[in-house]
């Protein structure tokens, strides 16, 4: 019977395992205005970001820069739940770049980019990432577009599935111990 707990447990544990709830990935950009590579002909009066999920009211930023490396933003950007907008002064034609931080629901901040244009094509346009919210978000964060995680779904249970069959091996093998110890004192 000495091994057959641990095992039964350790199978217990397992059997559960698909029944357990995905992990939360960390919140993401679901819109921007102006969209990525958009051409405007009328100059935008402020960017809009919208996330999956209610952001924290700290350390967000965005910057819209042009091909001179100027920041056209017009004041501190506007944090509403999950819309962060940044009002922008009167843009000249040209091509700009936004790129924003935030510090998503769960505490850990997440950051991306994208190009947009005003006016006519020969602008120029500045260096940098240029697509969609989730290929930026995808480029920042390293993993693939359409990846929620790096790390596939399954893997911290069946870490934490072995974590709790070592801790309930180790627990019970110095029980075991303790008993031994404690008879052989008796005698």
């Amino acid at each position: 019977m000495g091994a057959a707990l641990p095992a039964a447990l350790l199978l217990c544990v397992g059997a559960s395992l698909p029944a357990a709830p995905p992990a939360f990935a960390h919140d993401q950009l679901i819109s921007s205005s102006p969209a990525p590579d958009e051409r405007l002909d009328k100059k935008p009066g402020s960017i809009t970001l919208s996330f999956s999920s209610p952001l924290l009211a700290l350390g967000h930023e965005i910057r819209v820069v042009d091909a001179n490396a100027r920041n056209w933003v017009a004041g501190p950007p506007a944090l509403t739940r999950e819309t962060l907008t940044q009002p922008l002064p009167e843009l000249p034609d040209g091509g700009y770049q936004v790129s924003w931080r935030v510090v998503s629901a769960d505490g850990h901040p997440i950051s991306g980019g994208y190009g947009f244009h005003v006016g006519e094509p020969s602008a120029a346009a500045p260096a940098g990432l240029t697509g969609s919210p989730e290929t930026s978000a995808a480029a920042a964060t390293g993993a693939a577009p359409g990846d929620a995680a790096a790390v596939p779904g399954w893997l911290p249970a069946v870490g934490i599935a072995a974590a709790a069959g070592l801790g309930l091996s180790l627990t019970l093998a110095g029980l075991r111990r303790i008993k031994r110890n404690t008879q052989s004192r008796a005698e």
